[in-house]
C-alpha cells in the first residue's frame, strides 16, 4: 500500500478503478442470473455481447498511442455512465430488461477496449520501474477485490434494493471513476507521443500527426512480432480463451442446475474466482522473482488442476474453495505476464501493441460463448471444463518447450533499452 503514498497519480487512478469494478460486479451478477432465468441461450448472446467489442482494442491502442489516454480513459466513463442511465429509462418496461442488460454488456465492454490500453500505457509513466510489478499486483488485486465483493452482494442487492437501484449504482460508480480519473490528471502529465525525441524541423511535428491510421496500426503488429513466442503460442492461447468463455459464460446455469444452487450462490462462487485473483496478484511480486517460463509452466498447471477439482466438485463450498485456488494461480501469470511485456515492448507503440494483444488473445471467447448456447442441450455440461483443462495443459506444454526464445527475451528485459 506505500505506492498509494508515494504516487498520487497512482493513488487515484486506483480509487477510480475500485469504485467503478465494484458497480459493475454488482450489475453482472444481477444483469446475467436475470438473463438465465428467461433463457440459458440468452447468456450466450451476453458472452458475445460482452467479449466482440474486446477485439475493437487494436483500434482503442491506436487512439491511446496518437491521444492523450487520460482524456481517453475520462470520456469512455463519463459515457459509460450515461449507457446505463439511458438503460434504466428503458426499464419503464420490464420487458425490456434482459435487452437493455446484453446491451449495456456491450457497451461497457467498447469502452473497455480503449480503456484498458489507456491504463495499461499508464501504469508505467506512474510509477517507477521498480515498483512496477508491485503496482501491477495491487492493481490487479484490487480490480479483483472489488470484482469479488461485487459479486457477493450481488445476488443478495437485487432482492434487496432492486434492479433499477442497481442500475443507479453502476452508473454512480463510473461517473465517480471519472472524478477520480479527472484527479490523477492534475497528478500525471502527458506530453504527447513525441515527447521524448527532440525535433529540429517544425515539419516534424505536422509528419508525425498526419501519419494514417493503418500506419499505425502496421506499427502495432510490428511491435507484436518483436517478441515471436507470443505469435507462437497465440493459438494455444485463443483455445484456452475459447473453451474459458464458455466456461463461464454458462456459470449461472451450472450453479443453478449442476450445484442445485441459487443467485446467493452463484455470486458467491463467481466471487471466489475474483478472491483468487486478489490472492495471485498479492503473491505476484514473490513469483515475479522466477524466470518467466517457469511462472507459465508452474501456473498453468496448478490453474489445469483446481479447474479439474471444480468441475468435478458436487457441493457449492467446495466448488468455491477450488476455483478460488485456479484463479489464484490465474492472477499470479497475469500480472507476471503483464509487467514483463510492458517493460520490453517499447513505450512509443505500447498502446497499440497492447491493444493487439488484448484483441487476438480474446478473438476466439465470442465463439466460445456462442458455442456454450448452441451445445447446451448436444454436449454434457462439463464439456467447457474439460476443454479448459486441455487447454491449459496444452499451453503449458508449450511453454516447456520454448527454453530458447525465453531466454532470449529474458536477456533483452531492459527497460532503459527498450523503450524510447
Amino acid at each position: 500500500m506505500g505506492l498509494l503514498v508515494r504516487y498520487a497519480g497512482f493513488r487515484w487512478m486506483w480509487s477510480g478503478q475500485l469504485l467503478s469494478q465494484l458497480g459493475n460486479a454488482v450489475f453482472y451478477v444481477m444483469g446475467l442470473w436475470e438473463i438465465q432465468l428467461k433463457s440459458p441461450f440468452l447468456l450466450s448472446i451476453a458472452g458475445i455481447a460482452m467479449t466482440v467489442p474486446g477485439l475493437m482494442g487494436m483500434v482503442g491502442g491506436v487512439f491511446v498511442d496518437r491521444y492523450d489516454p487520460r482524456r481517453i480513459m475520462l470520456l469512455t466513463d463519463i459515457l459509460r455512465g450515461l449507457a446505463v442511465v439511458l438503460g434504466l429509462v428503458a426499464l419503464v418496461h420490464p420487458a425490456f430488461l434482459v435487452w437493455v442488460v446484453i446491451v449495456l454488456l456491450g457497451i461497457n465492454q467498447l469502452g473497455n477496449a480503449a480503456f484498458s490500453p489507456a491504463e495499461t500505457v499508464l501504469l508505467p509513466m506512474i510509477v517507477r520501474d521498480e515498483d512496477l510489478t508491485a503496482a501491477n499486483g495491487l492493481y490487479s488485486l484490487t480490480s479483483q477485490l472489488a470484482s469479488a465483493v461485487g459479486s457477493a452482494i450481488g445476488g443478495a442487492a437485487v432482492a434487496a434494493i432492486g434492479i433499477r437501484i442497481v442500475f443507479g449504482m453502476d452508473a454512480a460508480s463510473f461517473w465517480l471513476s471519472a472524478l477520480a480519473i479527472l484527479l490523477m490528471m492534475k497528478s500525471v502529465t502527458w506530453k504527447g507521443p513525441a515527447s521524448d525525441a527532440p525535433q529540429t524541423n517544425p515539419d516534424n511535428a505536422e509528419n508525425a500527426s498526419s501519419s494514417s491510421f493503418l500506419s499505425s496500426f502496421r506499427e502495432g503488429l510490428a511491435g507484436f512480432r518483436r517478441v515471436p513466442i507470443l505469435v507462437r503460442l497465440l493459438p494455444a492461447v485463443i483455445l484456452t480463451n475459447f473453451s474459458y468463455a464458455a466456461a463461464f459464460t454458462m456459470m449461472p446455469y451450472w450453479i443453478h442446475h449442476h450445484l442445485h444452487a441459487g443467485v446467493s450462490w452463484y455470486g458467491l462462487v463467481d466471487a471466489a474466482w475474483a478472491g483468487g485473483l486478489v490472492l495471485g496478484g498479492l503473491a505476484s511480486g514473490y513469483f515475479g522473482k522466477w524466470p518467466l517460463q517457469r511462472s507459465l509452466v508452474v501456473g498453468g498447471l496448478v490453474l489445469a488442476a483446481f479447474t479439474t477439482g471444480f468441475a468435478l466438485a458436487g457441493t457449492p463450498p467446495l466448488a468455491a474453495g477450488l476455483l478460488l485456488m485456479a484463479g489464484l494461480a490465474n492472477g499470479v501469470v497475469n500480472a507476471v505476464v503483464f509487467t514483463f511485456l510492458q517493460r520490453i515492448i517499447p513505450s512509443e507503440i505500447r498502446g497499440r501493441v497492447f491493444g493487439l494483444i488484448f484483441a487476438l488473445f480474446g478473438i476466439a471467447m465470442p465463439l466460445g460463448s456462442l458455442a456454450a448456447g448452441v451445445f447446451l442441450h448436444v454436449l454434457p455440461l462439463w464439456w467447457a471444463w474439460a476443454l479448459s483443462i486441455a487447454a491449459e495443459i496444452l499451453l503449458s506444454a508449450q511453454c516447456l518447450r520454448e527454453n530458447e526464445a525465453f531466454r532470449e527475451m529474458e536477456g533483452a528485459q531492459n527497460p532503459s533499452a527498450m523503450s524510447v
